[in-house]
């Protein structure tokens, strides 16, 4: 799933990548695999912890060209304008209060012009257990607006994105959402 989501950042030409609360990096790395070798591929996440995680494993698998940053997704340390795209994998429906929207806002203004933000979650069950573990699974990290994301989630990057759509992938377990910077 994680290589699916980066195929599809970088099915256009990107000279610039951000992978947005990256964690241990597996998007950073599919990233700096399907990127053009010349671009600038960059993993974000707030924990020292997961960013040396992703750098090791990085430096195993013998891709050193990536650039990690320490730093909170509600407030990116980059300019206006600097990334073709933005990615984030399964880190949206965890982000709390009004951190999301906030976020939301910061990759907009990050986004070159008609640079692309893409979103990979799982997809909301439509059998009865798997879709009862999913809920329980949102009340146990308590996801501060996380039910009501799922149901307004083209919504709310309709309000910061234009052309939004969604995508589910095949087995149906996992789904992209993406959309574009305004003009």
């Amino acid at each position: 799933m994680r290589r699916a989501l980066a195929e599809r950042a970088t099915r256009v030409t990107v000279r610039c990548v951000l992978d947005l609360c990256c964690g241990t990096g597996a998007v950073t790395r599919a990233l700096r695999e399907s990127a053009p070798a010349d671009a600038v591929v960059v993993g974000l996440d707030f924990s020292r912890g997961m960013l040396s995680r992703g750098v090791a494993a990085a430096r195993q698998a013998g891709l050193s060209a990536i650039r990690w940053v320490q730093a909170d997704a509600s407030a990116l340390p980059f300019k206006d304008g600097v990334f073709d795209a933005v990615v984030c994998a399964y880190a949206l429906y965890e982000l709390k209060g009004p951190t999301r929207g906030t976020m939301l806002q910061e990759v907009a203004r990050s986004l070159s012009p008609g640079g692309r933000f893409l979103a990979m979650e799982h997809e909301v069950p439509t059998r009865p257990l798997p879709r009862f573990l999913f809920s329980l699974r949102l009340a146990v990290i308590g996801a501060e607006g996380a039910r009501a994301f799922l149901g307004g989630e083209m919504h709310e990057l309709g309000r910061v994105l234009s052309r939004v759509h969604r995508e589910v992938l095949p087995p149906g377990k996992s789904k992209i959402l993406a959309g574009y910077k305004r003009s």
